[in-house]
């Protein structure tokens, strides 16, 4: 027995439309060539499948039986092409990830090093860059995506959320504030306190937080960098307010923790273009960036709440 996939896709079509003539259309046949497929399927299994008139194709009760077999086989043949060509798109290509430096150089890093082991053939440019070029990388098309915190969003971008993550103090190891359970915006309000500047999401946040707490920021130090800020830390010229994600840059010699009454949170996002479909590849990227965002809550939540 020698039935081809050919020829069930033939025939199913030929019942679907009860015409040979819209199946040959749709097949891009001739319909003498279709005719024959039919023929050779029903030789092949001995048994007629369809009855032909001058106004209409019937299937027999035979046909109809073979039918509903036919169109799952057919379904389960196109969804295993399907799949194993999505899987040789994902050993081949190369994705572009655009994201501020705090994102870079923490939680993406670990993201990237998942998904080399996964598919090392793929390769990966991470643009670490200022706030304001990220989103007109993904915006022009020089990058596949990006991962970042942003005030605005914009309507020719898509904007899917991936976590979010609380403001934290890094204060230096023995600091008096490290004998508080908790820390408070307004604990901080008397501190000499160092910040990023106007350029970062976290400055606006930062003062959010000192606003609803009724104080006001005064900053000792305005930096442009998470790791400028930590090192002015480490030699004890202040306490920073920076994400909980930045728990994976400190040493020994810093210590963290969130700072409530009221809690900020920043929302981390997924930005891509809007309609515009990912690369199998980048749809890969994305499907580990979900998965590892949990991970990451959770370490960056440990190194918060662990003795200091």
């Amino acid at each position: 027995m020698n039935v081809t996939i050919r020829q069930l896709r033939a025939f199913v079509l030929v019942v679907e439309l009860k015409s040979f003539t819209k199946a040959s259309e749709r097949l891009r046949l001739t319909q003498s060539a279709l005719s024959l497929l039919i023929r050779q399927l029903e030789d092949n299994l001995q048994v007629q499948l369809v009855e032909r008139s001058t106004r209409r194709v019937e299937p027999t009760a035979i046909g109809l039986e073979l039918l509903r077999s036919a169109e799952r086989l057919l379904e389960d043949f196109d969804s295993t092409v399907s799949n194993v060509a999505e899987l040789g798109a994902k050993q081949r290509g190369r994705i572009v990830i655009a994201a501020p430096y705090i994102l870079a150089t923490t939680f993406l890093v670990d993201v990237i090093a998942e998904f080399k082991q996964r598919y090392p053939t793929i390769t990966v440019q991470l643009r670490d860059s200022l706030p304001e070029e990220v989103l007109a990388q993904v915006r022009s098309g020089s990058a596949d995506l990006a991962v970042g915190s942003f005030r605005d969003t914009e309507p020719e971008l898509q904007w899917t959320p991936l976590f979010q993550e609380p403001l934290v103090a890094v204060y230096p190891r023995g600091h008096a504030i490290a004998e508080r359970d908790t820390i408070s915006w307004g604990d901080l309000g008397s501190l000499p306190v160092i910040v990023l500047n106007h350029r970062s999401i976290f400055r606006h946040l930062a003062e959010e937080g000192f606003s609803r707490a009724g104080v006001t920021l005064k900053p000792a130090y305005e930096v442009a960098y998470a790791g400028t800020a930590l090192a002015m830390v480490r030699a004890g010229l202040g306490v920073a307010v920076l994400p909980q994600c930045v728990a994976t840059l400190t040493e020994t010699a810093v210590s963290l923790k969130r700072i409530a009454n009221p809690e900020i949170l920043r929302s981390v996002s997924i930005i891509t273009r809007a309609g515009r479909s990912l690369s199998p590849a980048a749809s890969a990227f994305v499907e580990i960036l979900s998965q590892s965002s949990n991970d990451l809550v959770d370490r960056s939540e440990h190194r918060t709440r662990s003795p200091t």
